[in-house]
């Protein structure tokens, strides 16, 4: 009997060992598998999103189109997309290509900024300092983020109602609200310019009349030709005298 329930305790230890290393399996899997979902996201976010201003600035005739490829670079090429709708339509020069370059170089500055203060802080072992340099690196990171984002959703905000002004308001809430919509945005209102002053077409340059000078019949015949050219007169004919 014993070895009965030995045997069968035996059995469940192990069916219980099996059971363990399944769900960890799943969990592993089901955790991979999210890993792998959000960089396939990510990837088809900034291909949309690059396409998209890439497009926008191209048909716009913005310098410097393939910066909406490059990180950091696509954040000057979207200001350079709100400070052209802003002088076209609304006549007012802004500079929001460069704060948005100069803002993104800030927080990545701060960031590793903050980082090595704190590896220091750690290596020396002043814990007093580490604290105060964690508060205050992450105070002023925040503070260049909130700008960051304020100047970022102005300017897409200025995309929007370039592109199509009547929905803009919507695609700015939800961009705001559900950050994955944004790129959507961008990319399906890429060939749209519904808030854009329409173009002014070259005009030709008018052509000049052409003078035509009178010119006394008295003076055709002698000394001038009909075009005005004195040198190109023939000499008249000497009269033949009778014999």
């Amino acid at each position: 009997m014993d070895e009965y329930i030995g045997v069968v305790g035996g059995a469940e230890d192990a069916f219980a060992g099996a059971m363990g290393g399944t769900f960890i399996g799943i969990i592993l899997l089901f955790y991979f598998l999210m890993i792998f979902l959000a960089f396939a996201f990510g990837i088809a976010s900034y291909v949309l999103s690059g396409l998209g201003m890439y497009t926008i600035a191209d048909r716009r005739g913005l310098q410097h189109k393939w910066l909406a490829w490059v990180p950091i670079g696509n954040a000057w090429l979207l200001g350079s997309i709100s400070d052209q709708y802003q002088y076209v339509a609304k006549g007012r020069v802004t500079g929001r290509r460069k704060m948005l370059l100069a803002l993104n170089i800030a927080l990545v500055v701060v960031y590793f900024g903050w980082i090595i203060v704190m590896i220091s802080a750690m290596i020396s072992d002043m814990m007093g300092a580490m604290l105060l340099g964690a508060v205050l690196g992450w105070l002023l990171f925040v503070a260049v983020w909130i700008a960051l984002c304020v100047f970022l959703y102005m300017s897409y905000y200025d995309l929007f109602r370039s592109c199509q002004p009547s929905n803009a308001v919507l695609y700015l809430v939800l961009s705001i609200l559900f950050s994955v919509t944004l790129p959507f945005f961008v990319f399906f209102i890429r060939k749209k310019d519904l808030g854009m002053p329409p173009r002014k077409q070259p005009q030709a340059a008018p052509v000049a009349e052409e003078v035509v000078v009178e010119v006394p019949a008295e003076e055709t015949a002698v000394g001038v030709n009909a075009f005005g050219d004195p040198s190109a007169t023939e000499e008249p004919a000497e009269e033949k005298t009778e014999e």
